[in-house]
């Protein structure tokens, strides 16, 4: 569990959000260490509670709501293998450019830009890709390097 501050509008039990980074103001603002620093950046995070403290945001001057949250899974198409719930893996990049395929965000997520390494929590399904690639939909977690 991790605390941190969250728009007043996204913070609700089960909110579900990916960590992009900072920008330069953050930098001058007290809370800093409590807020977006103690987030790991392109992790996502689900809220778990909600609490009455209120703070000021420098960025938009919003109200910021403390919360805690957990690291949450996320959906994305890995390759698939004969063995592959409950493992650890390095999920290779994809290249794609099918952007009307329903699965183009499972594929190439903004988060998954690089090769990273993830634990397969759940299979979901086969995907048919209209590249022919031998993939398959799961819900994984990222492992910190």
């Amino acid at each position: 569990m991790v605390v941190t501050l969250l728009p007043r509008d996204t913070a609700k039990i089960g909110y579900q959000f990916t960590h992009l980074g900072k920008v330069q103001i953050c930098n001058q603002c007290s809370l800093l260490k409590v807020c977006v620093d103690v987030l790991k950046e392109n992790f996502s995070y689900q809220v778990t509670e909600v609490r009455e403290k209120e703070h000021m945001c420098l960025i938009d001057n919003q109200r910021m709501i403390v919360c805690n949250v957990e690291e949450a899974s996320d959906i994305i198409s890995v390759r698939k293998q004969k063995f592959l719930e409950n493992i650890v893996l390095n999920r290779a990049v994809l290249m794609c450019d099918e952007i009307l395929c329903q699965y183009y965000e499972n594929c190439m997520s903004p988060v998954y830009i690089k090769q990273e390494k993830v634990k397969i929590v759940n299979i979901i399904k086969d995907i048919e890709c209209p590249l022919t690639y031998d993939l398959i939909l799961v819900e994984a977690k990222k492992i910190s390097n």
